[in-house]
């Protein structure tokens, strides 16, 4: 779809659906950055279940420093790990089969085939007879049958190997577990001070937990970050309305989530999470083994390609690469292919009917964006070229999220002087977001859209023969409202006398 990887960056931004990439050993140096930037990356994801902070501070400087080169086109999240439940010590791997007797306790023991060690303090109290324990990603399933005053007696109902810290998910609703650990704490307060666009939060259950994090990250000094909402627990999606509306976007985490609903449940609620996050025009980004398979190898599989495809069709604004990207072989081809698959799904998106889109709380810029979709279909007709042009005022990504969720047939492109509104700009679906420091102290409407159109040209995001679809917000008088007019670049750009 495009005809050099630098146009991709530096032109145009043709494939609509953002592409984010979990960092690691496999892509942490500047030149392999550079090229999955080129490739299609628009977001780098830096995972702190990992690593040291000074580790996460260098590659943050060099993401910085490439973001730059590249127009802001590139933004950060960082996620933190959430309360990991893993396996003790082990006195030796051991296998375990079907039907097999075992004790989990919380407390500190080598363990054996008869008895091990889960890191869960309260196991005894929150676990009863016919709750579910999966070990080392849903292999291994124990069942309790019954419980004394140290541990849980389990029967064995899936087999496999248990060894040293492997992770366990313990899918019942009444886990009395705190969603920001002491080392999410710590991690907060490090993340404060690297000030990227987004938190990723893991095991969120509610509203109130994602208030907590948000309240750690305004104690630590900072209210400008944005929170994603990982949805990888049960009760996340009964209280999924409440966590959508109090977080600013959401993950589909299906690593963990797959192991603690039914694998078969999965593709339902990942179809409920894009369609509910975009009626309220907030950011989704499915993850989780989507090219799992070119972590070793060089092509992904037809089922992986068709998974790609089909979270594009269900909605989503993004999909992300972990292991592939972080560990894998092939980062930069990992990229390349996500991005060629996203490109052919959006040629089939089925167009939208905005009233099924309409969120709880329909205002004026909702209503504008409405009518912009309705006439973006009209340039085909008219025999124009061209693109939505939004030109943000206050410093919110809220007018181009409104104009992104009804899916309109033209690319949008932001103009902002918010550099950090541009780099937010780059998880929404569709969005080429441009930084123009000129726009600042430019109050009055015309003579920004104006500006703005010049910025685009300049870039080569516009040529003299487009017309274009403004939708911009004014700067004065008591009330903020959204305007949207139809523009002729060649006329409003010519030189006056």
């Amino acid at each position: 779809m495009t005809s050099t990887n630098q146009e991709r960056i530096n032109i145009d931004k043709l494939i609509k659906t953002k592409i984010v990439c979990t960092l690691g050993p496999a892509s942490s140096s500047p030149e392999v950055l550079e090229k999955m930037i080129k490739a299609g990356m628009d977001i780098v994801r830096l995972n702190f279940s990992h690593g040291k902070h000074e580790e996460h501070r260098a590659l943050f400087n060099t993401i910085r420093q490439l973001g730059e080169k590249y127009d802001h086109q590139v933004s950060i999240i960082c996620d933190i790990q959430g309360p990991k439940i893993r396996t003790g010590r082990m006195k030796e791997p051991f296998t375990v089969i079907a039907g097999d007797k075992i004790k989990v306790t919380p407390k500190e023991v080598l363990g054996t085939k008869d008895l091990i060690e889960i890191k869960y303090e309260h196991m005894l109290t929150d676990l009863d007879k016919g709750d579910t324990i999966f070990i080392n990603d849903g292999i291994i399933k124990l069942v309790v049958e019954g419980k004394d005053d140290s541990s849980l007696h389990c029967v064995v109902e899936a087999g496999g190997t248990i060894s040293d810290h492997k992770g366990c998910n313990i899918p019942s609703g009444k886990l009395s577990i705190q969603v920001v650990t002491p080392k999410d704490a710590r991690d907060l307060k490090f993340i404060a001070e690297l000030n990227p666009e987004w938190v990723a939060a893991s095991f969120i259950g509610s509203a109130k937990d994602v208030q907590s994090v948000r309240s750690y990250l305004k104690e630590y000094g900072n209210e400008d970050i944005k929170i994603i909402s990982k949805i990888e627990r049960p009760s996340a999606l009964v209280n999924l309305d409440e966590i959508i509306e109090t977080s600013d976007a959401l993950m589909v985490a299906r690593g963990d989530l797959g192991v603690e609903i039914a694998t078969w449940d999965v593709p339902v609620a990942q179809k409920e999470m894009c369609r509910k996050s975009n009626k309220a025009g907030k950011p989704v980004i499915v993850a989780t083994q989507m090219l799992e398979s070119m972590t070793t190898t060089s092509r992904p599989t037809r089922a992986e390609t068709t998974d790609v495809f089909n979270a594009v069709l269900d909605g989503a604004d993004a999909v992300m690469l972990s292991g592939e990207t972080s560990v894998g072989k092939y980062p930069v081809e990992a990229v390349r292919i996500m991005d060629s698959i996203c490109g052919v799904a959006e040629k089939h998106l089925l167009k939208r009917k905005p009233e099924s889109f309409e969120s709880a709380h329909l205002g004026m810029t909702e209503i504008t964006s409405m009518g912009c979709f309705t006439m973006a279909h009209l340039w085909p007709q008219l025999g124009w070229t061209g693109k939505v042009v939004v030109v943000t005022g206050p410093p919110s990504g809220y007018v181009a999220r409104m104009v992104s969720k009804f899916r309109p047939p033209l690319d949008i492109i932001t103009i902002t002087d918010h550099i950090r509104t541009a780099r937010e700009m780059n998880l929404v679906w569709g969005v080429r977001s441009v930084y123009d420091s000129v726009l600042k102290g430019i109050e009055d409407m015309e003579s920004r859209n104006k500006q703005a159109l010049k910025k685009a040209v300049e870039l080569g995001l516009l040529n003299l023969k487009d017309h274009v679809l403004i939708v911009s917000r004014s700067l004065l008088g008591k009330h903020v409202g959204s305007n949207a007019c139809i523009y002729d670049v060649a006329e409003v750009l010519k030189p006056t006398e």
